[in-house]
C-alpha cells in the first residue's frame, strides 16, 4: 500500500495487513496520482506528464508526455491502469482520459458529469470527480469524487463519432 504526499515530496509504503509503515520514499514533484501496471509504478503530478518507476527501488525509470489533437493534456490527477491502458482524472473536470502508456495519446475521453444530480453534488469548489477503481477480476469499474455522497460502479460503452 503506497501513499504519495501532494506537496512533501515523500511516499509512504506501509503493510498490507496491519497498515504499519514499512518504509518512505523522496521524488522530485508533487504527488497527485499513482497506479501500477504490473512491473512499474505510474505516478501523475498534475500537469501533463507520467512518471515511471521502479516498485521496489522507487527510483524513476522514465517519462510519458500525454496528449490529444490539441497538445498536451494537464491536470492529470488520481490514475488507474485498465486492460493495458492508463486511466487518468482530470482535475476539476468531469472526464477521464484514456491514455495509452506506449505513446500518451489520449485514446479516448470519458464524460462522467451527468453522473452525480444536482440535489446530491456537493457545492464546493474540491467537490470534484477524483476517484477511480478497477477490479481486474470481474471487470467491475468504479468512479466517486471527494465529498461526494455516493460511489458510482459504471460500465464504458464505445461511442463512434
Amino acid at each position: 500500500l503506497i501513499q504519495l504526499t501532494w506537496l512533501s515530496q515523500i511516499g509512504f509504503v506501509y503493510d498490507r495487513e496491519s497498515f504499519a509503515l514499512r518504509d518512505q520514499f523522496a521524488y522530485l514533484t508533487e504527488g497527485w496520482g499513482l497506479t501500477h501496471d504490473g512491473n512499474r509504478l505510474i505516478m501523475s503530478d498534475g500537469t501533463s506528464v507520467l512518471y515511471f518507476l521502479d516498485p521496489k527501488s522507487f527510483a524513476e525509470t522514465g517519462q510519458l508526455q500525454v496528449h490529444d489533437d490539441r497538445g498536451p493534456v494537464t491536470r492529470l490527477n488520481e490514475l488507474e491502469w485498465i486492460d493495458g491502458e492508463i486511466f487518468a482524472n482530470i482535475w476539476r473536470t468531469d472526464y477521464i482520459a484514456r491514455i495509452s502508456p506506449q505513446s500518451g495519446r489520449v485514446t479516448g475521453w470519458i464524460f462522467l458529469g451527468d453522473l452525480l444530480s444536482a440535489e446530491d453534488r456537493p457545492r464546493l469548489p474540491d467537490a470534484v470527480l477524483n476517484g477511480i477503481a478497477y477490479d481486474p477480476a470481474t471487470k467491475r469499474l468504479f468512479v466517486t469524487g471527494k465529498l461526494w455522497p455516493k460511489l458510482f460502479e459504471i460500465k464504458l460503452i464505445e461511442q463512434k463519432d
